[in-house]
């Protein structure tokens, strides 16, 4: 087969502990694990940087930082949204020149296996409940790797997942699955139903990004540091604060294959460094599961809690519970979920992902992708500094990283693999291809290709007609609207209309009135500043330095936004401002008891899909 009519296609599942890819292979053309070393389909997501020339990925990453830890991010995946960069071995670096480090080496990978042909498509996995802004991070570290930005495409794990078990399950329309994604740093569970096209629609999803298999190494660690402490507390103070890197990696490399270890055999060995020579210690599977159950609980309760979202209230409503992620394997993890749902595992639970996320796109005739994702300059990029925290970042961190090389990878040694990050200047002889550049996109205010409300859109004075432009679902829960007394309307002229919920609402007991005790909110038809208000949403306007809790909420068709924050720091309460510049419908609810509550509000109302 020539290169010119070798066509394939890749998925790549970056994860917050390990990352994973498939494709469609070079020789069978059916749809694989692509291997990303000479021993293992997943390769470690950290990564270290070298200096100003270069980034470490994988395996090579976590062998320098043995020498400097200063230089080591284990997981860049928890940084996308959540920090504009990080300081590592004395240089500024922002989190999308990790991840397209990452990205760059699994591309190479894919390379070496086709010959150095390009795929024709290349499909990026995320979580469910991630922003815009935060996919965007993706698809730019992909570009960055040489894919043309037409070809790439972007699916949610969840839907990546549940076309998997669709591949040897046929599904009637109707029905409902649910994923349960349990990796090494995160959580998350989504319910999915059926659609006539044999599709997949998430109708609930929930996540929690300090849940994972890293939490159960810590706990084992900790027992093992106690069961120390009790022969040698000389030898248990050398291991917290005076044992040297590798003495540390070597005890989390034990803890780590103990923790696998007793998902298959009743006891594991657990070995032990020391200033005096090593020691080992044995722990049962019984204690183990003693150690984990307060986590397993929590994960159990985020499950619960994304059912009742959905509406379900009885296991057999579910099809099936499928379970992916590596530390879904553990069997009290599968014994505690076996009491909300049929479970089922298929596979490598770790690899499932990727290959279900080419499963959907390529069973998909319609060259669209399933999540659109508007082009850079419509984004907030990921390294911006929110207007109120003082505007651009400091000038030393702009010029230091101006733009990822796209400089090419030695295929096999591309888990090893040096990523040229260009410093200093704007200049270089490489272009991204196709993507704004970081300095581009920090230079373009996102809020321009926003719709700006120009367009004139209905105001609706009257409170019946402004009623029923919200959800029937909300419409129904209602006991009585009114206009404001206290803002009848906004500077447009449209009507303030304030809405009590009824008790026996499945909305009850969400939250209540400060005063009153009553759960109500006040809204507003007017497209314009529907239209407006999203912009501010979108750019976390309202999200403040000292909000310990911030989220905004969107529907698939990001057709709708919401803001949840504290009402102030360390308040248990929790508000949510709306927009939707579809239905005109600007709204405002404060006294929600929690984040997960402002959350089953806005999707058990209707207003977030």
């Amino acid at each position: 087969m020539t290169a010119a009519s070798h066509t394939w296609s890749l998925a790549i599942d970056f994860g917050t502990s390990n990352s994973a890819a498939a494709h469609s292979g070079a020789t069978s053309g059916s749809i694989e694990a692509l291997s990303l070393s000479h021993t293992s389909n997943l390769m470690p997501s950290a990564v270290f940087v070298d200096g100003p020339a270069g980034i470490l990925v994988g395996a090579a990453a976590l062998n320098a930082a043995a020498q400097n830890p200063a230089g080591f991010c284990a997981s860049p995946k928890r940084l996308i949204g959540q920090q504009p960069g990080v300081r590592a071995n004395g240089f500024d670096v922002p989190t999308s020149a990790l991840v397209a480090a990452v990205m760059r080496a699994i591309v190479g990978r894919g390379l070496a296996a086709h010959a150095g042909v390009m795929p024709d498509r290349v499909v990026l996995t995320h979580p469910e409940a991630w922003a815009p802004r935060q996919i965007q991070v993706l698809v730019d570290a992909a570009m960055a790797a040489g894919i043309p930005r037409e070809r790439i495409t972007t699916v949610s794990e969840p839907r990546a997942a549940a076309g998997h078990y669709s591949r040897s399950h046929a599904l009637q329309h109707g029905a409902r699955i649910a994923v349960f994604d349990f990796g090494g740093g995160t959580l998350d569970v989504a319910v999915l139903e059926v659609t006539d096209t044999n599709g997949f629609r998430v109708i609930a999803a929930r996540g929690d990004n300090g849940l994972g298999g890293k939490n159960f190494d810590a706990l084992l660690q900790r027992w093992v540091e106690d069961r120390v402490a009790d022969r040698d507390p000389d030898h248990a103070s050398w291991l917290r604060r005076g044992a040297p890197i590798d003495a540390v990696q070597a005890l989390q490399a034990s803890v780590q294959q103990a923790k696998e270890l007793l998902s298959e055999t009743p006891s594991a060995t657990i070995t032990v460094p020391g200033p005096a020579g090593r020691i080992t210690l044995q722990i049962t599977r019984d204690e183990f599961d003693e150690l984990i159950s307060p986590a397993v609980e929590a994960a159990l309760h985020l499950t619960r809690a994304t059912f009742a979202d959905a509406g379900l209230t009885h296991p057999g409503q579910l099809t099936a519970l499928y379970l992916t992620g590596g530390s879904s394997r553990i069997p009290l993890v599968q014994r505690r979920l076996g009491e909300v749902g049929p479970v089922a595992t298929l596979d490598d639970p770790k690899t499932v992902v990727a290959q279900g996320a080419l499963l959907t796109v390529l069973a998909d005739s319609a060259p669209t992708q399933p999540r659109p994702v508007p082009a850079p300059a419509e984004l907030m990029p990921s390294w911006h500094t929110r207007p109120e925290s003082g505007g651009q970042q400091p000038a030393a961190t702009r010029g230091r990283w101006k733009r990822i090389a796209a400089a090419g990878v030695a295929a096999a040694a591309v888990v090893a693999a040096v990523v040229g990050v260009v410093a200093a200047t704007r200049g270089g002889d490489e272009p991204v291809p196709q993507a704004s550049t970081p300095t581009e996109t920090m230079e373009t205010d996102p809020r321009d290709s926003w719709p700006t409300g120009e367009d004139e859109g209905p105001i609706l004075t009257d409170v019946e007609q402004a009623r029923r432009q919200l959800p029937a679902t909300l419409q129904s829960y209602l006991t009585g609207c009114e206009r404001n007394r206290v803002n009848g309307a906004n500077g447009n002229g449209a009507t303030s209309v304030s809405c009590e919920i009824s008790k026996d609402s499945p909305l009850a007991g969400l939250g209540e009135g400060f005063l009153t005790g009553i759960m109500s909110f006040t809204f507003n038809v007017d497209v314009n500043e529907a239209n407006r208000d999203i912009i501010d949403i979108r750019n976390r306007t309202y999200c403040f330095d000292d909000r310990e809790r911030c989220e905004l909420v969107e529907d698939t068709a990001r057709s709708a936004a919401a803001e949840v924050t504290q009402v102030a720091p360390g308040s248990e309460r929790y508000s949510f401002r709306y927009a939707n510049p579809k239905s005109g419908v600007v709204m405002r609810m404060s006294d929600l008891n929690s984040l997960e509550d402002a959350r089953a509000f806005l999707t058990r109302s209707g207003l977030i899909n």
